[in-house]
């Protein structure tokens, strides 16, 4: 449990210190008083990102001097987290010392729900590869290592092949045996085998009876991954062929155009919801796939992560809210909800929730 908040420097808040004594805390007050930026805060400091930001964005642009430093802090029952950033640097501490941020995030996690992730869950492939990737980086401290290797491999990758591009258009060659491309086309077949494993499986763990996850490749070649989806060794061997059938084509165009940087996945309930389903149908299953992977991952760690539901009860209809705000989920985990009118909220919260009023902040 969260006893203690403290941000320096964050948003619109340049101090604001809250000290909590209940599992279930709403933020309620006017629009634009610091509501969401309180859960993002929370979200980076038990997960080490913000979900809706990148980079500095969330240190408070009011601050003197070249080097802006933003500060998070929250205290639980067992130890006291720190988690400094400026422009270079970041710094994660447990009880006053400097720690790795894994020792930093083990004991740690949230999942946000929120109405903008849902919808950008259901519009953009770019949000349903990463929410993959975010769900596995909670649960597995390698992966976010495999996937900034990846990256950057890519990005070498694709830097490479608009050289050979420039060649292929200008002199009819296509170095399809280039050493170098042969190196980094090895490299992405490595990290790519990786990834394709874990999200295979993760995908196999929200599969249920009347909800599917179907994972879809972007080339048809790489299907039979499937099949050899727990051996990374043998998936390897499917990237291998496919890559080099698709040297041309990446040179051609001067990017790769294979790999998980380019799949995407569905959800099928009693139909294929990105197909037949109406808007209410999509952001209620995008809606059961959050609350999926909040059990997911805690099964995985052992603990429930602290749940982060923003606005909620102001998108839901009565009976969906009724679902989201259900007592057992709720007692489930420390729960932060943001609202502006504390009114439309259940009995349940109205009668066991500490309220803050940001309006007085």
């Amino acid at each position: 449990m969260i006893k203690k908040i403290k941000l320096n420097n964050f948003r619109k808040f340049k101090e604001l210190e809250l000290d909590f004594t209940s599992n279930l805390i709403v933020f309620h007050g006017n629009n634009a008083q610091g509501k969401s930026s309180l859960l993002e805060a929370l979200h980076i400091i038990c997960n080490g990102n913000s979900p809706w930001s990148s980079s500095d964005e969330y240190i408070n642009n009011e601050q003197n001097g070249i080097s802006k430093h933003s500060r998070i802090e929250i205290t639980t029952e067992e130890n006291e987290y720190a988690h400094y950033k400026d422009k270079n640097r970041k710094v994660y501490m447990i009880d006053n010392s400097k720690t790795t941020p894994k020792k930093f995030f083990i004991n740690n996690s949230a999942t946000i729900f929120n109405p903008e992730r849902i919808d950008l869950l259901m519009l953009s492939p770019s949000q349903r590869r990463n929410f993959l990737d975010e769900t596995i980086s909670t649960i597995n401290y390698e992966y976010p290592s495999t996937l900034s290797q990846f990256r950057k491999v890519l990005k070498q990758r694709n830097s490479y092949l608009k050289k050979l591009a420039k060649i292929f258009y200008e002199k009819g060659i296509v170095s399809k045996h280039d050493p170098q491309l042969n190196f980094w086309t090895l490299q992405l077949s490595e990290l790519s085998s990786i990834i394709y494993t874990k999200r295979l499986a993760l995908i196999q763990k929200f599969s249920e009876e009347n909800f599917l996850l179907k994972y879809n490749f972007c080339n048809k070649e790489l299907e039979p991954i499937e099949k050899v989806s727990k051996n990374t060794t043998e998936i390897q061997k499917i990237l291998d062929l496919v890559l080099e059938d698709n040297k041309k084509r990446d040179i051609a165009t001067g990017y790769t155009n294979i790999g998980p940087h380019r799949d995407d996945w569905d959800i099928f309930t009693n139909q294929d919801i990105k197909k037949y389903g109406s808007r209410g149908q999509k952001r209620l299953a995008v809606s059961n796939l959050i609350f999926k992977s909040h059990e997911i991952i805690a099964k995985e760690l052992g603990y429930h992560p602290i749940l982060l539901l923003d606005d909620i009860a102001s998108e839901l209809d009565i009976k969906n809210t009724a679902i989201v705000f259900d007592k057992k989920v709720l007692n489930k985990q420390q729960t932060f909800i943001t609202t502006v009118d504390k009114k439309i909220l259940p009995k349940y919260i109205q009668d066991n929730a500490q309220f803050f009023n940001l309006n007085k902040y």
